[in-house]
């Protein structure tokens, strides 16, 4: 078990309030997670451009948002920044210690996040034959991004979901790839993943646990609960805010597997 959280941002001339206000709801999201994992935390800041910064370590949140990096961080939001990724980790596979197995991961061309195990993540990385930086299982998923990408470096979604065809475990997941910064990926697979969104504040937010949006924004209003339907992965354009693309999201569940054992 692990914590996703996040915020997305789509096109909108924010006042300083209104960023101070949004930058406050993303750490209280992450403060939160923690009780979803605490051997590593790790955020990603990424901006329109296409470039954007990762910050990561083996502590828990609490300690994490207290350091010098992550507060430079946060006061350096301005209106460039399109997504806030974050991630509070509970060791699976590979040591915290090595900080490549902790989350937001990069691979080639995609940076993300990932709650769930994979389980055959040895045999996909040896049938694939794909470049390993670290041992955690994670990497699988964006590895095989970085297989699926089209034309102009694009993801081709048909291509990476019938590559997930292959996978076993249990998965959500958000990623970026860094030649198409304007779209943001999320796979809704058999791990919760739940959003918010705000009309003035041009925003969807994000967490693993349904309860954590809730107690972050209960006492803000116009927040409304967006359902995203499990088993499906989709493509937001980040400037409109707008649903592209969804396709089925199908892979062997750890219980189907173990059924099958």
């Amino acid at each position: 078990m692990c914590g996703q959280c996040g915020l997305i941002l789509g096109q909108k001339r924010r006042t300083r309030k209104e960023l101070e206000t949004l930058s406050g709801i993303f750490t209280n999201l992450l403060l939160l997670n923690e009780a979803r994992g605490r051997d590593a935390t790790g955020v990603y800041v990424g901006n329109k451009d296409g470039s954007g910064q990762i910050l990561k370590d083996a502590v828990p949140v609490s300690c994490f948002v207290e350091s010098a990096r992550y507060r430079e961080l946060m006061s350096s939001f301005d209106n460039s920044v399109s997504v806030f990724l974050g991630h509070t980790r509970w060791r699976t596979v590979g040591t915290p210690a090595v900080n490549f197995n902790n989350h937001p991961i990069e691979s080639d061309f995609f940076i993300g996040t990932h709650n769930g195990t994979i389980l055959n993540h040895k045999e996909l990385f040896f049938r694939h034959n794909w470049k390993r930086s670290g041992q955690v299982d994670s990497e699988a998923i964006f590895r095989m991004a970085d297989a699926s990408l089209g034309n102009h470096k694009l993801l081709n979604m048909e291509s990476f979901t019938e590559g997930l065809r292959e996978f076993i475990g249990t998965m959500s997941f958000v990623m970026q790839n860094k030649c198409d910064p304007a779209s943001l990926y999320i796979g809704i697979g058999n791990m919760p993943l739940h959003f918010l969104h705000h009309k003035k504040f041009r925003c969807y937010c994000y967490s693993s646990d349904f309860e954590m949006l809730i107690h972050t924004t209960g006492n803000m209003p116009d927040w409304k609960i967006v359902e995203l339907p499990k088993h499906k992965f989709y493509q937001f354009d980040i400037p409109t805010l707008k649903l592209k693309k969804y396709m089925p999201m199908i892979f062997c569940s750890s219980r189907a597997y173990q059924s099958l054992a």
